[in-house]
């Protein structure tokens, strides 16, 4: 019995293990309402609810009949809607210096990096930091660099590209190598 107990144990924590986790935690990122609901459908929205950290592919799995392929965009933004953050829009002028922190409860080392996104095309502006090795499980935590959790952003000159709400994101994007995308969305316009 007690190795049964042991067996489980070890199979639990390697499930946790194997699965890099992150979310940034500032700025406040997009989070997760109606409209995503809507959007994404009932099973998609329940993995991406129960589990803000997990990858997007959890939620990818899960797709069912409510999911709107035009509507819910998993690997952007996480599928998280505008329509349920514009209260969270925030307003940068440019040159701003934008602290984020980034909260990855595993590491996988993979590449990540901090964009500024039309939320219309989907497509990158242009990008504010790059990691082109990130979470470098390689590393004990005594030498994980610091850059990866907590850094700074400079809101470039965008011009008027993102001057209306809805227009654009921060977004921060990690793959990791072991096939697990992670993101989060700052919403902002610039002043």
């Amino acid at each position: 019995m007690f190795k049964f107990q042991l067996l489980s144990a070890t199979l639990a924590l390697f499930a946790i293990l194997a699965s890099g986790h992150g979310i940034v935690t500032t700025p406040t990122p997009r989070a997760i309402g109606d409209a995503a609901l809507a959007a994404c459908g009932a099973a998609a929205h329940k993995v991406l609810k129960s589990d803000k950290y997990g990858p997007i592919e959890n939620a990818a799995a899960k797709v069912d009949s409510g999911y709107n392929a035009t509507a819910c965009h998993l690997f952007f933004c996480r599928g998280l809607q505008y329509e349920d953050n514009k209260s969270n829009t925030r307003v940068y002028k440019t040159g701003t210096v934008v602290p984020f922190h980034v909260d990855i409860e595993a590491h996988h080392t993979g590449y990540a990096n901090v964009s500024v996104v039309n939320l219309a095309t989907q497509r990158p502006i242009g990008t504010l930091f790059l990691w082109p090795v990130y979470t470098n499980n390689s590393l004990g935590p005594a030498d994980w660099p610091k850059n990866e959790t907590d850094f700074e952003v400079t809101i470039p000159n965008l011009g008027t590209q993102c001057t209306k709400a809805g227009a654009c994101a921060i977004q921060w994007w990690w793959y990791a190598y072991n096939g697990q995308t992670y993101e989060s969305c700052v919403d902002f316009t610039t002043a």
